[in-house]
């Protein structure tokens, strides 16, 4: 058979596979059927490292996903019909266009590889106050801890990932997105390890948790305060320093987490508890059974799980 005689729909479903660069330089143009399936194409990505006129003008309404890897200025008002946008690389220009009147259908959103950048509290804001209604998963960048208080709710958000400084953060995100299910918070490496004026807060809905502070600037008190915060967890990841014996730190954990039933981690032992052994704390709760504990020259003790990279966004 040959390729001009394939129908319509089976057209359709094959030019979804093809990169849209081969579909700009090897397609369009043929002729006026095959521009016509080009052209009503809803399913597009792009990965843009540069300026590119010719295919954006062309594709620019027909993308649901970008990824932006270029200092150039991208015209973000361009992709009205962009579901997941990734940028690696913004001007002030693109992310002040980060609003439902530019991208009405957005649901993905990730800045996490951007360094601080002045305008992000104002980013922050928007996806925090229910500006951006269709938001369902932020991966976000370093969020700053003075603009909380401007934030109301945002009820679409389930997903979420941040960087920050202050583990204040982690009760006013709650707060403000009451229907969140994933959260992971990375702590940077100025972290200001206090609560400053924490919320109340009781019986949020959230069910997994990753608490990420590799410059170990956290505390037992510090970790242990902001499990009062997730009843409801069934699965969470630690990675910390532990300064107090490990079993105790499990004993405790279960006291917050009374649905706990997954817990992975990466803990670097600081106690001065060498005796418990790694059968000991595996007894102590079914979902502790795949913990393990590698010890180095120094007699310094790490214990980890082997956990399955997973990806929510």
């Amino acid at each position: 058979m040959k390729f001009e005689n394939l129908p319509n729909e089976i057209l359709f479903d094959l030019f979804e596979y093809i990169d849209i660069r081969d579909l700009y330089n090897g397609f369009w143009g043929l002729n006026e059927r095959i521009n016509y399936i080009i052209g009503h194409l809803r399913n597009l990505s792009l990965n843009l490292e540069r300026y590119e006129v010719g295919l954006i003008s062309l594709f620019a309404k027909q993308i649901n996903r970008l990824i932006v890897n270029t200092w150039q200025d991208i015209d973000l008002s361009q992709f009205p019909r962009l579901k997941s946008l990734i940028l690696h690389q913004i001007t002030g220009n693109q992310l002040r266009q980060i609003r439902s009147e530019y991208m009405p259908n957005l649901v993905y959103l990730s800045t996490s590889s951007i360094p601080e950048f002045s305008l992000m509290p104002q980013l922050a804001q928007r996806i925090f106050s229910n500006a951006m209604p269709t938001i369902r998963y932020v991966d976000l960048g370093h969020v700053h801890v003075p603009h909380l208080h401007m934030w109301s709710q945002s009820p679409t958000l389930r997903s979420l990932s941040v960087h920050t400084i202050n583990p204040t953060i982690v009760p006013f995100i709650l707060i403000s997105s009451p229907n969140l299910v994933h959260l992971r918070v990375e702590f940077l490496f100025n972290t200001i390890p206090i609560f400053d004026s924490a919320p109340s807060l009781r019986n949020h809905p959230l069910k997994h948790f990753i608490l990420s502070d590799p410059y170990h600037k956290l505390s037992f008190n510090h970790i242990y305060t902001l499990l009062a915060f997730i009843p409801n967890v069934d699965r969470i990841e630690l990675n910390f320093l532990c300064k107090i014996p490990l079993i105790r730190f499990l004993h405790s954990l279960l006291k917050r987490l009374q649905y706990l039933n997954r817990f992975d981690c990466n803990i670097d032992d600081a106690s001065n508890d060498k005796i418990t052994d790694i059968q000991t704390i595996q007894q102590v709760h079914s979902c502790f059974y795949r913990i393990q504990c590698s010890t180095n020259d120094f007699h310094f003790r790490t214990f980890t799980t082997e956990s399955k990279k997973c990806f929510f966004f």
